[in-house]
């Protein structure tokens, strides 16, 4: 059975990660960043990136089957521009079969 809620999900939330600049820092909540966009869904993990302090970051949510990963990837596509704690209390939409 489906979580009801984005935060329910195992692993949420996802840590970010990936390439820096030499200096940076990364964020260490979610309420420090906004989503800027869904990357892409591959191997039971969505890829998106958020702003923090003007740059991209990049978040790897893993464990995801395809499903879950679509619906949360409609979920954070839906609130971009707002920040990423903004989507924990979302209800995830339960299958129409």
């Amino acid at each position: 059975m489906l979580p009801k809620r984005v935060m329910d999900l195992p692993g949420w939330a996802p840590q970010p990660g990936g390439a820096t600049k030499p200096g940076s820092t990364f964020p260490i909540s979610t309420d420090e960043v906004t989503i800027e966009r869904v990357i892409t869904y591959a191997t039971n993990t969505l890829l998106f990136s958020c702003k923090f302090k003007g740059d991209s970051v990049f978040y790897h949510f893993h464990q995801l089957d395809e499903k879950t990963a679509t619906k949360v990837g409609a979920i954070l596509h839906e609130h971009i521009g707002h920040p990423l704690t903004s989507v924990a209390q979302v209800p995830i939409p339960e299958d129409k079969d």
